[in-house]
Parts: structure tokens; C-alpha cells; sequence
């Protein structure tokens, strides 16, 4: 069914305000319809992608594909009460990941020359202008075309990253678990705030990007002393290595799905994992909607992703495992080189 965006915005207006059990349930089933309505283009637009990767001779290091979570759905509508629901461009997302910002600029020029019968409405390059939490991606917003008009003029976001951008990403989710707090959005104790700024500015500096512009009158080597020093106080790697979670699957090519629904107990750091192929979409979305009805999101989060493997899954969402290591690496290589070129 096609939804208008007055309906849409007006079930995420119920589902933050009203006080009925009834209308809260009738909104929630609305919002699940259209956003599972976001399935079908996300396929689309994800394999166009793949075959102008192919075409440009680019080889991702991961391409994924998800569905917004309700939770980060009703967080966003909090922080912008003013765009409601039907304005949200990112309920259906999908991202590349580049190994670095040589093929992230090929395939950033070969998506916007890209012709195509979804209107690409704008495009938003923070690899260019970091937010400023730190945060750099470059995002594509589409404009789905189709004969269907279930489908016809929904918004798809994609997001391409590098290697290192992702692993900052991964890490700002991780830690906002640590933390209970959004830091992503820029909110939470400043010490880690600043800590994930100085680490992007970092990062920037080995990608021959530009710094923050707060860092801008700052050396590397007084970046890197920051660094050290957040590391020593706040206590991060050691934090970061500690909540790491299993899951019920082994980590092998023998559960092969098109969508994954992942419940996460952060409390008990277990993941369980849902399988289903593409003909149970329905079932997947139906399943979606009854686990984030029922969890208490302080304890658990819940998340419908499409990988071709648990393998995969875990390469394009760590932070759904709450894995970090790649970040952890990257900081403890800068942290010894601190001491060994005797910058503190």
C-alpha cells in the first residue's frame, strides 16, 4: 500500500505523543508497512551499484545493505521534531566501503556523472566537510522511480566510506554503548566526544584529508599526544576490548540468507540471529516489528540487514557486535609510535 508523506508523518507524530495503546499500535504497524515498503528499491539501487563498482573496476570492501531500527527512528524524530517522519531520507540504507580515498573519489565522481531513472536529489560530502562529531562519509540521497506506486518516489540514502572512516563509525557506535549515551548525534561526555575528534583529525592526517577545523592550528604529534593521553585516562581500548559479543551461529559460509534479523542482549553481550531468504521478506519485517515492540532498548537492540553470509554480516556491521579491534589496532599502533618517536 502507498502511504502519503502527511500520513506517514502523522503515525511518527502518534508514536512520540499519543497516550492510546490503540493508536500507538495502528502507528506502529503503519511505519513497519512503509518501511518494509523500502525493501524492494534498496535491492534495486544496491545491485546498480554493484554493477558500476564492476564497471569502474572498483573493488569494495564491503557493500551492505539495512533497515532503520524504530528506536533510531523515534531518536531522530526527538532531535528534529520539526522534519517528521515523511521528510526521513534514511529509512532504507544502504553503504560502500572503499579500501581507501583514491577508490572513494573514483566511485564518488562515477555516481554523480551516473545516469539513471532515479532522481539523485542530493548529494552531502562529509569526507569534504567532517561533521562535527568527527564523522566523514559522503551521502547520496535517491529518489526511487518506479511504475508501482509502492514503491514510486521513496528516498534511499546510500553512504560511501573508507576503510578507516568506517572503523571510526563502528568504534562511535560502539562507545556510545559503553557510554549509554548518543555520541554519533554529538551528545555524551565530552572527554570521549573529544577523544573520537582528535582520532577522525587523525585519521584524516594519514588519508591526506583535512583535519577538523578545531585541530587545524594543531601538529600531529600534538594530536597524537591528545590521543595517548584520552587512551590512558578514560581507560578506552581497555573498554572497547571488553564488550565484544558472541553470537549463535558459527562464523562460516554454511548459513547462507538475503536478510539477517539481529536481536542484540547488550547486557549478557549475545547476539541472536534470525535467517530468511528473499520470498520471506514479509515474515522478516513482520518479525522486525514484534521483536522492537517487545525489548527494553537499554538492554537489547534490534536490526533487519541483508549480507550474503554471517561472515559478511559481521564484516559490514561490527558494530551490531559491538567489534572494534580493526579501530583498536589503529589507535595502538599510534599510541606506541607516540612513545617510540618520543612524543610524551
Amino acid at each position: 500500500m502507498k502511504y502519503s508523506r502527511k500520513q506517514i508523518t502523522k503515525a511518527g507524530e502518534k508514536l512520540l505523543t499519543s497516550k492510546s495503546d490503540i493508536e500507538i499500535e495502528e502507528a506502529l504497524n503503519l511505519i513497519n508497512n512503509w518501511r518494509a515498503n523500502h525493501l524492494h528499491p534498496l535491492v534495486v539501487l544496491k545491485n546498480n551499484l554493484l554493477r558500476l563498482l564492476t564497471k569502474n573496476n572498483i573493488q569494495p570492501n564491503l557493500v551492505s545493505q539495512r533497515l532503520k531500527r524504530l528506536t533510531s527512528i523515534e531518536y531522530k524524530l526527538d532531535l528534529n521534531p520539526t522534519m517528521g517522519l515523511g521528510g526521513m531520507q534514511d529509512i532504507g540504507g544502504y553503504r560502500a566501503v572503499l579500501k581507501d580515498v583514491r577508490d572513494l573519489k573514483k566511485l564518488r565522481d562515477a555516481l554523480s556523472d551516473q545516469r539513471t531513472n532515479h532522481k539523485l536529489e542530493r548529494i552531502v560530502d562529509y569526507v569534504k566537510n567532517p561533521k562535527d562529531t568527527g564523522y566523514r562519509s559522503i551521502h547520496f540521497v535517491y529518489k526511487y522511480s518506479s511504475v508501482r506506486d509502492v514503491f514510486d518516489g521513496l528516498k534511499i540514502e546510500l553512504q560511501i566510506r573508507t576503510k578507516l572512516q568506517h572503523n571510526w563509525a563502528t568504534a562511535v557506535e560502539t562507545a556510545g554503548i559503553i557510554t549509554r549515551t548518543s555520541l554519533k548525534s554529538n551528545q555524551g561526555p565530552d572527554e570521549w566526544l573529544d577523544f573520537f575528534k582528535v582520532v577522525s583529525s587523525l585519521f584524516a592526517i594519514k588519508e591526506k584529508l583535512p583535519v577538523m577545523e578545531e585541530h587545524k592550528d594543531l601538529t600531529m604529534e600534538e594530536l597524537m599526544v591528545k590521543c595517548y593521553n584520552y587512551c590512558q585516562e578514560l581507560n578506552i581500548l581497555k573498554k572497547l576490548k571488553a564488550i565484544r559479543v558472541s553470537t549463535n551461529k558459527i562464523e562460516s559460509d554454511n548459513f547462507p540468507g538475503d536478510y539477517y534479523l539481529l536481536n542484540i542482549n547488550i547486557t549478557e553481550m549475545f547476539v541472536n540471529i534470525q535467517i530468511f531468504n528473499k520470498n520471506q521478506f514479509e515474515d522478516a519485517t513482520k518479525q522486525y516489528l514484534n521483536l522492537e515492540k517487545s525489548i527494553n532498548e537499554n538492554e537489547n537492540a534490534v536490526v533487519l540487514v541483508s549480507a550474503t553470509s554471517i561472515k559478511t554480516l559481521k564484516k559490514a556491521y561490527p558494530s551490531y557486535f559491538l567489534d572494534t579491534s580493526e579501530f583498536i589496532q589503529a589507535i595502538e599502533k599510534m599510541n606506541s609510535n607516540c612513545i617510540e618517536w618520543k612524543y610524551i
